[in-house]
Order: C-alpha cells, then structure tokens, then sequence
C-alpha cells in the first residue's frame, strides 16, 4: 500500500492538480482492443481519472483502488454524474477475484499511473484469471513534470525531485520501475502475447508523439509537486514545517518555488506548457 492510501492524502488535491488522460489514450486503448466492451476494470483508479473517460466505450467499468478516500472522491463524482454503468470498490490491484463475478469475465483491465505499485507477479496471475481469451491488459504512467523551453527549470527540479538533500529518499521503492518507463514490468509470456510499448520522452522525443501535457499557471504547478508521493512522506517526517498556505513559514516547496522565481522573474500567475514523459503498454490475453 502507498502514501496515497493514507486517510489524510488529500484526493481532492490529487484530482485538482494532476494531469487527465488527454482522447487519444483511449483511443489507443480501443484501436488495440479486439472483441466485446462489456466489461472493463480501472486498478489503482485514484479518484477516477480515467474510470471516466472508460466507460464511454465499455458498458460496465469498475474502478477499484487500495484507498478508502480515493474511491469516496470517486463515488460522489459518480453520484452526482448519475453514471449509472460505474462501481467503485475499495481493493487492491491483486484481489481482482473478490469483485467479479466468474473467471474469464473481463474484456479490458487498465492501470493508470498505478501498475509502478503493484505485486506484479499475483497481479499478471489475477490479470491472466479475470480477462477473456483475447482480452485487453493495459498499463501506462507518466513521470518528471517538464517546462516546455525551461531546461534551467527542469534540472532543478530533478535535483529537488531526486537528490538526497531533497525528497530523493522519500520515494517508495516503485518509483524507480516508472521511472525506467516501466521496462522491467513485462507481462509474462506464457498467458500474453502481442505486447507493444508506446513511449514518449518530455523534451527529446517528436513533440507529436505526446500524451501528457497540461497548460497551467506557476501556482498550480506548485500544487501539483505537493501531490507527490514523496511530499506527502517527507511531511511526515517534518510536521512542523507549515507551507505558506497554511499559514506557516514556508517549507522545502516554497523554498523550492522560492528560487525558480529568483532565476526566472516568474510569478504564481504565469502560465507555462508542462509536459510529461509517457509509457503505454499494451498486452492480449493469450487464446
């Protein structure tokens, strides 16, 4: 289980300041897909973000995710959206079994930004269960937020993000795998074929090829970094430093902010192109 689990992680933030899922992942999603959309399943599903933008093309999808806030976040929203073919349930990524109703039941399983978390070995095995022949496995994260023409920019907040000093130890052990684009989450081979790897690199790949972006003022990017998984960790371990916006001092995000102000003559309300380095995985369930 990860710091977003925690009672106290904030999924109104989460939803607030994270990037969505932009037409064109689903789109990859379902030009890969072969067969019926009756059912699909989001793991890890947070407060929704693509749980959403699912059940547009399957008639049942169920949300499932580790933190009881998380799905609360998720089921107001459907409530008040009146998605009647949406359920959300508390579990983890690896008890698939404890909420469908038969083995072989599933057309399309999708992790989004989540699969880095999971117990992969159980979770393939519970995937290779509940999925058709032919079914649909689907994983993709994204990863080191980058400012579109800002390298001085992003290289500080790579070191902010990564380096000892900073939130670099406050990470769980997942973070390396996305990291990496997910490299070393291989379905096995015994139960799916067909894999393919979509990956786009902030900043270096061909700038058509991108899935995450957002355009967002310097204050909301601010909001975003302390969605981190890391953030969360490192407040715990240093209760009495109060952010600004809470009223207190300042902390390590203000004091990070502090300088990208100094270096760059930006303010809260400057508007910046932020992108993010991307990976799509795709799998079928073998016949």
């Amino acid at each position: 289980m990860t710091s977003f689990s925690d009672n106290n992680y904030s999924s109104k933030d989460y939803s607030d300041f994270r990037p969505t899922y932009p037409s064109a992942l689903f789109t990859t999603l379902i030009d890969y897909h072969k067969g019926p959309r009756n059912l699909a399943i989001d793991l890890g599903c947070g407060p929704g973000t693509a749980t959403y933008p699912l059940s547009r093309y399957f008639a049942k999808v169920i949300g499932s995710d580790p933190s009881t806030v998380m799905i609360e976040q998720a089921s107001k929203a459907a409530a008040l959206k009146n998605q009647s073919n949406l359920q959300f349930v508390v579990s983890a990524a690896e008890d698939i079994s404890s909420y469908i109703h038969s083995p072989g039941s599933v057309d399309l399983i999708f992790a989004a930004q989540s699969a880095h978390w999971f117990q992969h070995d159980k979770w393939f095995n519970e995937c290779a269960m509940a999925l058709r022949p032919g079914g649909t496995l689907a994983y993709c994260g994204y990863k080191d937020h980058c400012y579109v023409g800002s390298k001085l920019v992003n290289d500080m907040m790579l070191e902010f993000s990564y380096s000892d000093q900073y939130l670099g130890p406050y990470w769980e052990p997942g973070r390396q795998l996305l990291r990496n684009q997910l490299r070393d989450v291989i379905p096995p081979s015994n139960v799916f074929t067909n894999v393919q790897r979509i990956e786009y690199n902030a900043g270096e790949s061909d700038p058509s090829g991108q899935l995450m972006a957002k355009t967002m003022t310097l204050d909301a990017s601010e909001s975003y970094v302390r969605t981190y998984s890391s953030f969360h960790n490192w407040r715990k371990d240093h209760p009495d430093e109060i952010a600004r916006r809470d009223g207190g001092p300042g902390d390590i995000v203000d004091r990070l902010f502090d300088r990208v102000k100094n270096v760059t003559g930006w303010t809260e309300r400057t508007i910046l192109q932020v992108e993010w380095s991307s990976i799509i995985v795709l799998a079928r369930r073998l016949l």
